[in-house]
């Protein structure tokens, strides 16, 4: 009867030990699928003859992340954190997955050379998958899209970069940052215009800005609330 007893008693740690340890290579299996479907998103622009001569920037599956340029004849980089919204990491998202990005070695530069207007190099990760891209032209309608998309999330975040900039060192310079941002609005230059309107409206009622500058801030704001200006990301 003890043997018996003692044996059972066995078997009982032994299945327990087992059940654990599946458990445990089960959830490192969860843990490990999970980070390789975690994506990241890299976009790079050069054009040596440019102003902004090179943007750079870096995204992970949330739409968080970096942007860095460089301006004028200055080697310093300049660089800003950037935080997308949802819609717009979920549209760059389904676009690199509807062109098959990472499992595809399609060129997708076009016979059509336009170096002279710069080159674009996009690039995505996942897990130990990664791909980089670099065209100049291309009438691929995702990785153009794609194109569009970050160069307007550029401009966006540069303008924020240069309008705190002016609000804090040079007021007077004010005004010709919002023509700039007005400009790139009406253009279809901006990718997310609602994400401007916290930055508007601190001009619009800080009254130790230039007038106009504030009177112009407030006309942004009201064309941005009435749907005024497109988007690339809702094209």
């Amino acid at each position: 009867m003890h043997v018996n007893r003692f044996s059972l008693a066995c078997l009982v740690l032994l299945l327990a030990a087992s059940y654990g340890s599946a458990r445990e290579g089960s959830s490192q299996h969860l843990a490990d699928g999970s980070a390789s479907r975690d994506m990241s998103y890299s976009y790079k622009f050069e054009n040596p003859r440019f102003d902004i001569r090179v943007i750079e920037i870096d995204l992970n599956s949330n739409g968080a992340g970096e942007l860095r340029f460089t301006r004028g004849t200055s080697d310093e980089i300049l660089d800003c954190k950037v935080k997308l919204l949802p819609a717009t990491i979920a549209r760059i998202s389904s676009l690199f997955e509807a062109s098959g990005f990472l499992a595809s070695n399609t060129e997708y530069q076009d016979k059509k050379d336009f170096a002279h207007m710069g080159w674009v190099t996009l690039g995505a990760r996942q897990g130990a998958l990664e791909r980089k891209t670099r065209f100049n032209f291309t009438t691929n309608i995702h990785i153009k899209t794609l194109e569009e998309i970050f160069r307007a999330i550029a401009s966006q975040e540069i303008s924020l970069f240069d309008i705190e900039n002016a609000q804090r060192y040079q007021p007077l310079d004010l005004p010709k940052q919002l023509d700039t941002l007005e400009n790139d609005l009406r253009l279809v230059r901006i990718a997310e215009p609602e994400r401007l309107l916290a930055a508007l409206n601190e001009i619009a009622a800080d009254d130790i800005q230039p007038l106009i500058a504030r009177n112009h801030a407030k006309k942004i704001v009201e064309d941005i609330k009435k749907g005024k200006f497109k988007s690339p990301v809702k094209k």
